[in-house]
């Protein structure tokens, strides 16, 4: 989330510098930088959006997954009530009449390298909660040279490199939150780490790293093809900051500055330098700047048995794998983002519980036995609030039969909607585990609206909150798929063969994750829709 009013008071003494090969002419440059990967996904996912067509109806602006590929504790209990707070917000705007949904925005990528303000009425959305897993996913699996020359047919004049996936050996999923590894391998390398947080300018980046902030990353208008374009931005280098400003270290300026935010510059930078050692002592300093301090390196091994899982997966894994440093309470937990759903409905992430369990119980059941516990916790949205609600973890008998009854709706699934493509039959599958819920009995719609929403991608004659809820019921359903999926391939050896693949089939995110537009597109053909319907309620209804 980073600290309040850090990066305004300290953008004045920011220099300007050239990102990539250096010049005779021109700013200091910097060759080596270290990329905080949700930052860059946050900062391309408001570009899209600032960029979108401002006619979209309000409730269906999100850039979606694959476009934002394409274009690329305490403090997270904080970061989810902000995010449930923008849905409570977002709840309060009546749903556009004009518009049925809105269709794929094609971005030039130049684009991602202008600034442009964003409407006031977009800014308090709540953003897409799965487009970093999809970002590090596509980086890592998706595109290799073809997929790239695919996309821009147009340019023969990209410059390549020699892999064949270009940025699959730069991705990594990091233990623990993103920022403390980005600060260790600044440190240790002198690299500059491309970012908005301004949490990296309290790390102890070392004598020579530094932050370029991705909002002043721009590129130099007149270069006569991509390759030779110049890229620029605003760097502060915390360690001559505190030199030029006549401080001990960064830290001290953000502590006071927490303390108190609206203090001015002067005042703050009074305090920075008094009484060093008896506020680095105090026990409130020393809570502040825990958050900053760095962990040992974790083997490679370890590190790679998580390359293949969503950050949330990796978070949970590591709880178990290494308790005390990534388990700050008795418990392990598990953040679910806050969905694109009605905020006076039950919370969508009800729909899948069932499977989060069975994949929180394998991980549970890969370790010995005082290593065992009994619950997991999920931060999620209860009403108007963010609660902890406890998943209680099965056995393994208990685990290996609901394993079986997943393989048995599979079946049926495929038995019933027969030949699909990958997006309609997951769609279709999600859809049957909502009529399958009773709970759900009184707010199902029936065949004509459900027929409806999947041809016009509304139910009745507009877009309505009831349309937003369902699509969010889909997406909480697909989502927990995926997470049991990944934790059945971190713990296959402690499996059953005959489960080991049972989700093998389950598509990218990118795939996954269909926007309404994309689910119309995929249903409006041939009757698709009338025949699905049919054949859903026949069985499930």
């Amino acid at each position: 989330m980073g600290i309040s009013y850090l990066i305004k008071h300290l953008i004045p003494y920011a220099e300007t510098v050239s990102l990539g090969k250096p010049t005779d002419q021109g700013p200091p440059c910097v060759q080596s930088v270290v990329i905080d990967g949700p930052s860059l996904v946050y900062h391309v996912y408001y570009r899209l959006l600032a960029w979108t067509d401002p006619t979209c109806d309000v409730l269906d602006i999100q850039p979606t997954c694959d476009e934002v590929s394409r274009g690329v504790r305490d403090t997270r209990l904080a970061r989810i009530e902000k995010s449930r707070h923008r849905l409570e917000l977002a709840s309060r705007r009546n749903v556009s009449p004009e518009h049925e949904y809105r269709t794929e925005t094609l971005f030039q990528p130049v684009q991602l390298w202008q600034t442009r303000n964003l409407p006031a009425r977009w800014r308090n959305l709540p953003e897409n909660p799965f487009m970093v897993s999809a970002v590090f996913e596509d980086l890592r699996f998706r595109w290799n040279k073809r997929s790239i020359l695919q996309e821009f047919e147009h340019r023969s004049d990209l410059p390549l490199a020699e892999a064949e996936f270009p940025w699959a050996g730069v991705t990594v999923m990091v233990p623990g939150e993103a920022d403390i590894e980005c600060a260790r391998i600044s440190k240790l390398h002198g690299s500059a780490v491309l970012t908005n947080d301004s949490d990296l300018l309290v790390h102890d980046l070392g004598p020579h790293g530094a932050v370029v902030l991705l909002n002043s990353v721009h590129m130099i208008a007149g270069a006569p093809d991509l390759a030779g374009s110049e890229i620029r931005g605003l760097r502060l280098h915390p360690s001559r900051l505190s030199d030029r400003l006549g401080f001990v270290n960064l830290q001290r300026f953000a502590y006071e500055l927490t303390r108190d935010p609206h203090r001015s510059f002067v005042e703050l930078l009074r305090r920075s330098k008094e009484d060093s050692g008896k506020v680095e002592q105090s026990a409130a300093y020393i809570d502040f700047i825990r958050e900053y301090q760095h962990n040992e390196p974790t083997g490679a091994e370890k590190i790679q048995r998580v390359q293949t899982c969503d950050p949330r997966v990796s978070e949970l894994f590591w709880q178990y794998e290494q308790p005390d440093v990534y388990c700050c309470a008795e418990q392990p937990h598990m953040y679910l983002g806050i969905l694109h759903e009605d905020h006076s409905r039950r919370c969508a992430w009800e729909q899948g519980r069932f499977y989060r369990a069975i994949g929180y119980s394998l991980l549970n059941l890969s370790r010995s036995d005082p290593h065992m516990l009994s619950v997991v916790h999920e931060f999620v949205r209860r009403g108007g609030r963010i609660v902890a609600e406890r998943v209680t973890l099965g056995r393994a008998e208990t685990t290996a039969s609901d394993l079986s009854i997943l393989q048995k709706r599979l079946d049926l699934a495929q038995t019933t909607f027969g030949q699909r493509t990958q997006s309609s039959f997951w769609v279709l599958f999600a859809l049957s585990e909502i009529y399958r819920d009773s709970s759900n009995a009184t707010t199902i719609p029936d065949a004509i609206h459900l027929g409806r929403f999947l041809e016009k991608g509304f139910m009745g004659n507009r877009t309505e909150w009831a349309d937003i809820h369902l699509m969010a019921q889909i997406q909480a359903l697909l989502y927990s798929l995926r997470v049991l999926k990944q934790l059945v391939e971190i713990t296959a050896e402690k499996i059953s063969v005959q489960h080991r693949f049972i989700l093998a089939d389950l598509p990218p995110l990118h795939v996954l994750m269909r926007s309404r537009h994309q689910i119309v597109e995929c249903f409006s053909i041939n009757g698709l829709a009338h025949n699905s319907v049919c054949q859903l309620l026949k069985v499930y209804g």
